[in-house]
């Protein structure tokens, strides 16, 4: 008898778990919502125009981008040392951008994350949202001069 209720356990065990491992998760996109930390930008591009520049700005600048979703106006990426000429770096660069539709122009709401690696072996890494309104000002700028000053 013992031995026909572990059994059954067992395969409720693997229907309960197979049933959950079915959805698809997307932990990346979690950090899209929005929340204080966003700093918000209008810009007098269309949305499309608005997305091309902000991905070409952060592809220039050396980010990797992980998301660039056009139907959702998504974008994030991350960019490790920054240092002249290959200096090591403990810290790295993390951003998150959505650009949306503002009437007949765009606005462009980023987030920009440093990632610095603490700890004995630099193994922890601590995330620090950075509120520095000159580096959003630049970032802003970048995007709304980009293709016009070459």
């Amino acid at each position: 008898m013992k031995y026909n209720n572990l059994i059954a356990l067992i395969g409720v065990s693997f229907l309960l778990f197979g049933c959950a491992g079915s959805a698809a998760l997307q932990p990346d996109r979690a950090i899209f919502n929005l929340d204080d930390n966003y700093k918000r930008f209008s810009v007098p591009f269309s949305i499309e125009e608005s997305f091309e520049r902000t991905t070409s700005v952060f592809k220039e600048a050396g980010y990797r981008l992980d998301v660039v979703d056009r139907a959702t106006g998504q974008i994030s990426g991350r960019r490790g040392a920054t240092g002249d000429k290959g200096a090591s770096s403990d810290k790295d660069l993390k951003i998150y951008v959505l650009v949306l539709p503002d009437g007949n122009q765009s606005e462009v709401r980023a987030k920009i994350v440093q990632i610095i690696q603490t700890g004995p072996l630099g193994t922890t890494k601590a995330e620090i949202i950075v509120s520095d309104e000159q580096m959003y000002r630049y970032l802003f700028a970048r995007i709304a001069n980009y293709g016009t000053a070459e």
